[in-house]
């Protein structure tokens, strides 16, 4: 797991995004209005980690943090709009990896490989 990190790493140097940028990124793009805590869960990641990550993106001016109206304990997260510029940009070099894992990689292997893992989840959980 180590060796897809760095490499994806490695994919988005020149971008100006680091990897983990890239992920929460993400996660705030297919999420609309996502709050802190599930980013965090997302991501598998402490809360703290993520505040720290959302006070960078947020000084960069990327991510933009939102008090609930039902919930003022409830802060959520929505990318600017130089947020969602910057994620266009690099959303290609994510597509471009993912292919490039699953190159020569027929559709019935990859369906079992995500099936296993899905068992192998379940029993960790049980």
């Amino acid at each position: 797991m180590k060796q897809f990190s760095e490499a994806f790493g490695r994919k988005l140097d020149s971008s100006g995004i680091t990897r983990i940028q890239w992920i929460a990124l993400y996660y705030i793009h297919q999420n609309e209005n996502i709050s802190q805590r599930e980013l965090a869960n997302r991501m598998c990641v402490k809360d703290s980690s993520v505040g720290r990550l959302i006070d960078r993106l947020e000084r960069d001016g990327m991510v933009e943090r939102l008090r609930s109206t039902s919930d003022r304990r409830v802060i959520t997260l929505k990318l600017t709009d130089d947020g969602s510029k910057r994620f266009e940009k690099v959303l290609p070099l994510g597509v471009e990896f993912n292919n490039q894992l699953v190159k020569n990689i027929s559709e019935e292997d990859l369906e079992t490989f995500e099936s296993v893992l899905k068992r192998m989840l379940q029993n960790i959980q049980e």
